[in-house]
Order: C-alpha cells, then sequence, then structure tokens
C-alpha cells in the first residue's frame, strides 16, 4: 500500500499542475492545504525516528483544509478558559511581528483562530510594495521536543537549503527553503521556532500565491523570518492558549539526527530486506539514512524503502479501522492466519490513480499493533516518482513483507 506520504505528495502535486494558471486563492488554497499537511505529516515522522524501532519512510498526507496546518486536535475552545484573541487582534500582533514597510490583506475565509484551545492562526497577503505573497502563520501549543523540530528532509521534498540553530535559552529556529516539483517557479520559505515548553511559531511565505508565482522570491529575508517568529508580540497569543498535556519542558541537544538506535534499526532492516531480495536483483545502492534500496531486477532500476513500527495503540487503531477503509482501486487485503492484514497496492498521484502508476507496496498490519512497510517506485529521490514497470511486482513486494524474519 503507499504510504501517506506518497500520497500526500501525489496530491499536491496534482493540485499544482491543476490550478497553476488559476490566480484565484481558493484553489492556491488547496493546493497549499495538502502539501502543508504533508510536511506536518514528515514532522510525525521525524518524531518516530527517535524512537527505538521506528524508521522514518516517505513524508506526506492529502489534507486539503487550509484551517488545518499544525492542527492538535479538534478541541472545543469553549473548554480552554482562556479568552480568546480576536481575528482582529490577531492580525495586529502579526502586523507588529513583520517589517513596517509592508501592509497585510486579508483573505476570504482564512481565520484559524477558533479551532483548537492549542493553536491559533490565519492566512494573509502581505505586499511589500513588489507584489502580495501568500503568508500563512501559526501561533500553538504541541507536545513536540524540540528536537522533533528539524530541516525538512532533502530526500523526500525539493529544497534549496536549511538552516537550523539553537538559541542560548534552548528553542530552535529552522529556516526551510523548498521548491515545488510541478510548478518550477514556485518558492515557500518557512520559518518554525520551538520552545522547549512546547510553544511553537510557524510562518510560511510564497513568492506570490502556492501555485501562482508573481516574483522571484518571497518577501521576508531569513532575519525578517527570524525577527518575525521570535517576535515578543506572540506572548499574548501563547498567553489566550492552552498547554498540550504531556508538554516538554526540558531543554534537548541541538543535534538533530536520529537516534543510534534508530540508525542502528535501519542498518537491520536494510540487511533483511536484502537478505529478501529475490534472485537475481541487484543492490546498487544503499542509504541507510532514508533506509532506501536501489535496486536492479531484469534490467529494471527502482528504489525501495523499508519502515517498521513496533506494536502501539495507533498500530491497534489502524489495524481495527480497516475493514471500514473503502480500498483504493488496484488494493487487495487478505487477513492472515492468527490475525493481522496484508496489503497490497499500486497508486498514480493520488490515492485512487491508476493512469499512470507510480507508486508499488506492501504493509503487514501485525496483530499486536506493529507494522512493516516495504514500498518502491522508479527513481532517486522521494518525490521523483516516474512511470515504467518497477524492478519487483507486487507478488515480489507481498513475498517479502510476509516472510517471518522480519519478527524473529
Amino acid at each position: 500500500m503507499s504510504t501517506d506520504d506518497e500520497l500526500g505528495s501525489a496530491l499536491s502535486r496534482v493540485f499544482d499542475g491543476a490550478v497553476a494558471l488559476a490566480p484565484e486563492p481558493v484553489p492556491g488554497r488547496l493546493a497549499a492545504g495538502a502539501r502543508r499537511s504533508g510536511l506536518r505529516r514528515q514532522r510525525r515522522h521525524v518524531a518516530a525516528a527517535t524512537g527505538a524501532l521506528a524508521v522514518t519512510v516517505l513524508a506526506a498526507a492529502a489534507g486539503l483544509s487550509a484551517a488545518g496546518y499544525g492542527h492538535s486536535g479538534a478541541d472545543d475552545p469553549a473548554t480552554s478558559g482562556h479568552v480568546r484573541v480576536s481575528e482582529q487582534r490577531f492580525e495586529e500582533l502579526l502586523a507588529g511581528a513583520l517589517p513596517k514597510d509592508g501592509r497585510l490583506q486579508r483573505m476570504d475565509r482564512a481565520w484559524t483562530g477558533g479551532h483548537s484551545p492549542h493553536e491559533m492562526g490565519s492566512t494573509l497577503f502581505y505586499d511589500d510594495g513588489s507584489g502580495a505573497s501568500w503568508l500563512e502563520v501559526t501561533v500553538q501549543y504541541t507536545a513536540d521536543r524540540v528536537d522533533q523540530v528539524v530541516c525538512m528532509n532533502a530526500f523526500q521534498v525539493p529544497t534549496d537549503s536549511c538552516a537550523r540553530t539553537v538559541q542560548p535559552d534552548g528553542s530552535v529556529l529552522v529556516i526551510d527553503k523548498l521548491r515545488n516539483q510541478s510548478v518550477a517557479a514556485v518558492r515557500e520559505w518557512r520559518a518554525v521556532w520551538a520552545a522547549p515548553d512546547g510553544r511553537q511559531v510557524r510562518l510560511t511565505e510564497y513568492n506570490g500565491e502556492p501555485s501562482n508565482p508573481s516574483r522571484s522570491a518571497p518577501p521576508l529575508t531569513d532575519a525578517q523570518l527570524t525577527a518575525a517568529v521570535t517576535s515578543p508580540v506572540w506572548t499574548e497569543a501563547f498567553a489566550a492558549l492552552t498547554p498540550v498535556a504531556g508538554t516538554p519542558d526540558a531543554t534537548v541537544s541541538a543535534d538533530a539526527h536520529p537516534s543510534p538506535t534508530a540508525a542502528g534499526t535501519a542498518e537491520t532492516l536494510l540487511d533483511e530486506l536484502t537478505a529478501l531480495l529475490p534472485a537475481g536483483t541487484t543492490v546498487d545502492t544503499r542509504d541507510p539514512s532514508n533506509s532506501r534500496l536501489a535496486v536492479t531486477a531484469q534490467g529494471r532500476h527502482s528504489s525501495l524503502t523499508v519502515a517498521f513500527d513496533p506494536p502501539s495503540q495507533r498500530g491497534l487503531d489502524d489495524l481495527a479501522t480497516l475493514p471500514q477503509t473503502l480500498p483504493t482501486p488496484l488494493e487487495v487485503r487478505e487477513p492472515l492466519p492468527g490475525g493481522g492484514m496484508v496489503v497490497v497496492n499500486a497508486t498514480g498521484n493520488g490515492k485512487t490513480a491508476t493512469d499512470v502508476l507510480l507508486h508499488w507496496g506492501a504493509t503487514v498490519y501485525y496483530p499486536d499493533g506493529a507494522q512493516l512497510r516495504v514500498n518502491e517506485w522508479n527513481g532517486e529521490k522521494g518525490y521523483e516518482a516516474a512511470p515504467g514497470t518497477p524492478a519487483l511486482d507486487l507478488a515480489a513486494l507481498k513475498a517479502i513483507v510476509l516472510s517471518p524474519s522480519w519478527r524473529s
């Protein structure tokens, strides 16, 4: 089954291509929403990679709501006990954090302030005199540790550059400069400030609209992005929000790399995957940092990734909800003796797309909540899936994931 990451990335590309020539805000908001949700899923996978047995694969899911970024849950704001910051006041705070020579302009239905007691935010246009550009801002409490706030993986997302710094107070600042694979001129720059107590400010800017660039670069420089997300004006916003239960409060090391245990697990998983490859398959490249093997079989070249999630309640929930989930056109499910399920699937750009096929995968849902995933595509990077017959067919992927050696 294709990962959420692949599907979200693919859906984002579909929206980008479909609305590249449309200037209206709504279509651009759909494309931005898919991409935003994809980045959010990446952060969750980074968090999983710091655990003992979780290995990050590809990241992105297909959330389309403009209010969906950074959401901590659909809690009732009335339960927070805090006075909400009005839309007008939030925009005043944002204006105080941005350069004084720019001008903010509202867009319809962009306010996200009432969705959760843990967050508030808005989507607006910002004009510095050289053309209006789309801004997305979220102020929130999360349960993220600061070591989970890292640069986007250039294997998963087209990236021009990224800088991650740890501040003297233990907070982390990340400035990512991302590209769009479908619309070559689009630039998406994001700044994230995260404190050890769970406070986060996220600002994303585009060079125009998400699928309709109107200038060569977004308006805010690195220094201006830094000033915006670290501005003291957000103290008032945080005072109106409720911290998330379990929020960490300890300063964490600046090391943004996966723990030695997780890295060791990636090596072990790749060893097992290599041993289970069909006869005649050769390994061209081994990339433990992305849990990837580049392989060749019968003259065909593809990439394989492998991921294992240990037993968890979330895994049990995933297994329990499978029968109610409508399968995608080529998805095939098979119950396993003793419980669990094996799922194989092939998709194109989008969860239900089959023309052309770009992603192939097999997933085992174990009865104890563990999961094993092997995914395949033609290309080097995770976002470079190309059509063509893959090196291994679905039968081969299914045989690999069903091997008892994974749990021995």
